[in-house]
């Protein structure tokens, strides 16, 4: 007799909601990780930038295709340091991470909308705010802070955390939280 732990439970229920929203998923054989079986299609988000104004929805992966350019250059624009007009390539293992969230989301009826505080920072930017970490991973542009109205950002970090998408931040009286592609790992700022 096998006994159902926490974590088998909790693979049971991402398999099984995922499956329920991306009839894909299901019948994919490659990998039981429903979330390399997502990452297994066009991979579109739909970022908003509430402090310059911007939004966008645009792909920037193509299941038979590889990287669609336009949308990649998207995302590094709408992720750049916005008071320094600064951009880099952004790391795609990134905007893999905000697509899983995306679609965590999405399965299960919620807001998906990401509005992001700050993707990549320039290092005079970095050295200017309050307790950002020297070796930010925002300066590589392997990081973002993000919000989802109607989502509490304390329901966003666990997500993140239950979902191993990557370095965790919970900033819960700021209103968000960092998502990075450092080790799996979790705190509150």
């Amino acid at each position: 007799m096998t006994l159902l732990t926490r974590r088998s439970f909790v693979h049971l229920a991402l398999t099984t909601a995922a499956a329920a929203a991306f009839p894909e998923v299901a019948t994919a054989k490659e990998s039981p990780d429903w979330r390399l079986n997502a990452l297994n299609r066009d991979r579109y988000l739909k970022l908003i930038r509430p402090q310059s104004g911007e939004q966008a929805v645009f792909c920037y992966w193509r299941k038979d295709k590889g990287w669609d350019m336009d949308g990649y250059r998207q995302a590094c624009w709408l992720l750049r340091d916005v008071q320094y007009n600064a951009q880099v390539q952004m790391d795609p293992g990134l905007l893999d991470t905000l697509f899983i969230l995306q679609i965590w989301l999405a399965t299960y009826g919620q807001n998906h909308e990401i509005r992001v505080n700050s993707g990549y920072r320039t290092a005079k930017h970095n050295s200017r705010l309050e307790n950002a970490a020297k070796n930010s991973m925002h300066l590589y542009g392997k990081a973002a802070d993000i919000r989802i109205p109607g989502v509490s950002p304390k329901l966003l970090s666990d997500m993140g955390k239950m979902l191993g998408l990557g370095g965790v931040g919970l900033y819960e009286k700021q209103g968000f939280i960092h998502v990075d592609r450092g080790s799996v790992r979790s705190w509150k700022g």
